[in-house]
């Protein structure tokens, strides 16, 4: 009998916890103080920001505007559009920061660790002969448990990304 009533309490108990937190949490990329704050390229379609907790200098989130949580809901124009911004933003990359070589990590639904209900790609370059993966991985645990970067730091980059995408030649 005690057994069912600690299981009756508990599940009271996880109903009352999952209950009293329904309050939805406002998307960080639908924010314009945030967008504002870390973006470097927009048009009609997408947004490029640098990452507030970069793992390597060369971070970047390519976010599409229209609010969508996967990558199926997007349509065929939106893909090729995306796919056309990821390569100007590592065109400028290879600018601003010397970079060689590009990861493309993109996540669909919480079950594999996506943080952020609203579908971004996050692009991260690296210089040429920056091949450890083992120092790569450590970056990525470091900057996870290490807070954001500083305003002046993001403004730095954005600025500087920023110019470099308006020097690129038109590339469609």
């Amino acid at each position: 009998m005690r057994k069912i009533i600690l299981l009756v309490l508990s599940g009271f108990l996880l109903f009352l916890t999952l209950s009293g937190n329904t309050q939805e949490v406002p998307c960080p990329f639908c924010d314009p103080q945030i967008v504002n704050r870390q973006k470097f390229y927009e048009d009609d379609v997408v947004l490029a920001l640098y990452t507030h907790k970069p793992i390597v200098k060369s971070h970047f989130l390519i976010i599409p505007k229209r609010h969508v949580e996967r990558l199926d809901m997007l349509s065929p124009e939106e893909i090729s559009h995306i796919h056309k911004v990821l390569h100007k933003v590592n065109l400028a990359s290879e600018q601003v920061f010397h970079t060689s070589a590009y990861l493309i990590h993109q996540k669909n639904g919480k079950e594999v660790g996506q943080s952020v209900p609203h579908l971004h790609f996050h692009l991260l370059a690296k210089e040429a002969g920056d091949d450890s993966s083992i120092k790569f991985l450590m970056k990525m645990i470091l900057a996870d448990l290490s807070g954001p970067i500083s305003t002046q730091e993001i403004q730095e980059v954005t600025e500087n990304m920023k110019a470099a995408i308006l020097n690129l030649p038109e590339c469609e």
